[in-house]
């Protein structure tokens, strides 16, 4: 398991390429979260949140609205690398 750490500033975030790292964007609409792959292979995606309900927009996903230790349901699959897994907890688990 990889712990999810927030980057507040996503200037430092892009440039740490850390991964597993997150940062948020809850100023867009919809919300989004960017993530560094838990896989360690340096690619960065955003994808669509909603705090206690799914964006409209497809795909997306439920998310528990910590900060501290963000939950995203559905499952996060990666898809130009092809990393499949969770993040539950404030972590991330392959599947």
């Amino acid at each position: 398991m990889i712990r999810a750490i927030e980057f507040p500033d996503r200037v430092e975030f892009r440039a740490r390429k850390q991964p597993g790292s997150i940062a948020f964007d809850l100023r867009s609409d919809p919300k989004g979260m960017w993530f560094c792959c838990p896989c360690g292979c340096g690619d960065f995606a955003r994808i669509p949140i909603g705090k206690d309900v799914k964006p409209s927009v497809s795909p997306s996903w439920l998310w528990n609205g910590s900060r501290q230790n963000p939950e995203l349901k559905p499952s996060v699959h990666q898809l130009n690398c092809g990393w499949h897994g969770w993040l539950r907890m404030g972590y991330w688990e392959t599947c």
